[in-house]
């Protein structure tokens, strides 16, 4: 069953309850109201009765038509349905309103004896045709004889007030149940229809392999939309893995197919007959494109070991150490370019110092690599609201605007040929940006044309 009909189901059913268990306390409640009506007026009559027949007042021998004609009037417009009735222990009906006219009200033995025995009583017995009548009883004395005092009212007005009562609650009840329905399914509709549109969206991106699809929700921030945004989100992602990955596939394939080329066509040469000093060149430039394509292999093993998302040794590590540890080295390799130590502070994170020394190596020799001799590279780390700012500052040639939001993509170059003459791989940036976010950190750049660039590494203290 689908989910918008279980949820239409439950809405009504528990609709449906909550109508059932309010009609059967308001028809409970009225019930015992008309009840005690019942009975209130019952105790107010059978009182009347019995300050009306005062035994004082009466003949000195019993007369039953003296207690008839001091039965105190039924007024059947404010009291209708009331009845007196009075029996002697033998049972037999001694005085009786006139309103019973040839009737008598139905016995109740049990109520009966209960009232000889001297106490008050009420009982609703049964008067045939499915009616019953409302009985109290109370003991009666007058002069030497003691009699039982019957005061009755009729259930008939009662009984069709609560069928009434019934089959309006039962028509309301079926009725809400069938709005209760209605609006139900209408507004599960409604409130599910981003859902059906995920599920034709995701159809026909799996029909179509087409991840730019979206469902373009445009109703509220609920539950629902939160869903659907992070469908899309989650879409995007994807589509932006799978153009990464196409990316990577053919950067990877042409960088491995040049030195590939040049090996193959130095290998045909050597079948050749060459002189030694040629035989030797073509040995060089061999021996130079398969380091060249080792260390692309070795670079993406390492990015695809940081891109696992992975710190594989976690321990303390002193980022000062690291600084001045790449500073001596940079300036064995620097030749003529001037390497600076700027501002320095004693921080430290947790993290993997092989990795972090990769981070900082891997901006130097980028720095170097773009800076022209005599040129200046500036090496700092400081503290910056929380977070550990490792600084590389280079006056070298700088980044076009243009390429500046793809400079830390896998295999991008800014100038292809020049990058592959000063032997970069195209890696070194991604390696800093996955090293960065496996610590929980980030990198910056801000570069201008001619004036050099500022490689910045966040790392989260």
């Amino acid at each position: 069953m689908p989910i918008r009909w279980r949820l239409t189901l439950w809405f009504s059913l528990i609709v449906c309850a909550i109508l059932i268990l309010s009609g059967v306390v308001l028809h409970g409640l009225l019930q015992r109201y008309l009840s005690n009506e019942v009975d209130n007026d019952l105790r107010v009559y059978s009182a009347r009765v019995h300050g009306t027949l005062n035994p004082k007042e009466m003949p000195e021998h019993l007369d039953y038509d003296v207690i008839h004609a001091n039965l105190p009037p039924i007024d059947e417009f404010t009291s209708p349905g009331i009845y007196i009735q009075f029996i002697d222990r033998s049972g037999n009906v001694v005085v009786k309103s006139s309103n019973l006219g040839e009737q008598e009200l139905p016995t109740s033995p049990s109520l009966i004896s209960k009232g000889f025995e001297g106490s008050v009583g009420i009982e609703t017995v049964a008067a045939g045709d499915g009616a019953g009548v409302r009985i109290m009883v109370s003991p009666m004395y007058l002069m030497e004889e003691t009699l039982l005092l019957e005061v009755a009212q009729s259930l008939k007005h009662i009984d069709a007030i609560m069928s009434q009562v019934r089959w309006a609650l039962l028509a309301g009840i079926l009725l809400a149940f069938t709005m209760a329905s209605i609006s139900g399914a209408i507004l599960v509709r409604r409130a599910l229809s981003p859902v059906e549109r995920i599920t034709r969206t995701a159809r026909s991106i799996e029909a179509s392999s087409d991840l730019s699809r979206r469902v373009g929700y445009r109703g509220p921030m609920d539950e629902i939309g939160e869903l659907v945004t992070t469908f899309d989100h989650m879409i995007e992602h994807l589509d932006r893995v799978f153009q990464s990955q196409r990316h990577f596939v053919t950067d990877a394939s042409h960088d491995l197919r040049g030195p590939l080329t040049v090996i193959r066509g130095n290998l045909d040469l050597l079948k050749r007959d060459l002189g030694e000093e040629d035989r030797q060149e073509a040995l060089r430039a061999i021996g130079a494109e398969t380091d060249r394509m080792a260390g692309i292999v070795n670079a993406l093993l390492i990015l695809a070991e940081v891109e696992s998302g992975k710190v594989e040794l976690q321990e303390t590590v002193s980022l000062r150490r690291i600084v001045l540890s790449e500073l001596r080295r940079a300036r064995q390799l620097a030749r003529s370019r001037k390497i600076a130590a700027g501002r320095q502070e004693d921080l430290s994170i947790k993290g993997d110092v092989h990795r972090l020394k990769q981070l900082l190596g891997n901006l130097v020799d980028n720095a170097i690599r773009y800076t022209p001799e005599w040129g200046t590279i500036t090496l700092s780390l400081f503290r910056d609201n929380g977070w550990a700012r490792l600084e590389v500052v280079d006056t070298g040639v700088g980044i076009a605007p243009e390429h500046l939001p793809n400079i830390f993509d896998r295999f991008y170059r800014t100038d292809r040929a020049r990058a592959r003459a000063r032997g970069g791989t195209g890696l070194g940036l991604a390696i800093v940006k996955g090293i960065a976010e496996q610590h929980g950190g980030k990198v910056t750049v801000a570069s201008e044309l001619g004036k050099g660039s500022t490689f910045t590494a966040w790392l989260k203290l």
